[in-house]
């Protein structure tokens, strides 16, 4: 230990100063602060990349759904021109099985809402018989009837698909232009 001129009351803070300069430099446990700034930086980019590309999947799995919905806007609009029977519906079936699969992936986006309306729009369809008796007799009241009610029914599902699919396309272009 060095000696001092003054007694050792009057150097304590100078021994104090050389005791904590030595314990602040030896640090910790051997690793120095560049490499620990080097490893928390490289956490982070690795926790923002991981979040990117999940958000990009996402946007890209939610504009496929976008497609499909305008799709299905288009399929119901060649539909409401015309009295829908059970025949017509094939390509809205198709493009309904790609909405329930929009329906799994994204739960809570209202998929579920354009597939009830367009199932219940599905059931307004007039059979081939029915269209049938409609084409030989149109005097029929019965049949005219039945038609009519039917008809009205389509328009009115066919209103409330449009509906939702333009609620759900809303929700998915705010999230996209996030």
């Amino acid at each position: 230990m060095p000696t001092y001129s003054s007694p050792l009351w009057q150097n304590s803070s100078l021994v104090w100063q050389k005791a904590h300069v030595q314990a602040s430099s030896s640090g910790g446990g051997g690793f120095n602060s560049t490499f620990t700034w080097a490893a928390l930086l490289a956490i982070v980019a690795l926790v923002l990349t991981y979040l990117y590309r999940r958000f990009d999947q996402t946007a890209k799995q939610l504009e496929q759904e976008s497609v499909v919905l305008g799709k299905m806007l288009t399929e119901l609009d060649n539909l409401a021109d015309t009295v829908v029977t059970e025949a017509d519906l094939k390509e809205l079936k198709t493009l309904l099985s790609l909405v329930k699969q929009g329906e799994e992936r994204f739960p809570k986006m209202g998929f579920g809402t354009i597939v009830a309306t367009v199932e219940a729009y599905e059931k307004t369809a007039i059979s081939e018989e029915c269209a049938k008796k409609i084409n030989k007799i149109l005097l029929d009241k019965k049949s005219r009837d039945e038609a009519l009610r039917l008809s009205r029914e389509q328009g009115l599902w066919l209103d409330r698909s449009r509906s939702a699919i333009k609620a759900v396309r809303s929700v998915i272009d705010r999230r996209l232009r996030r």
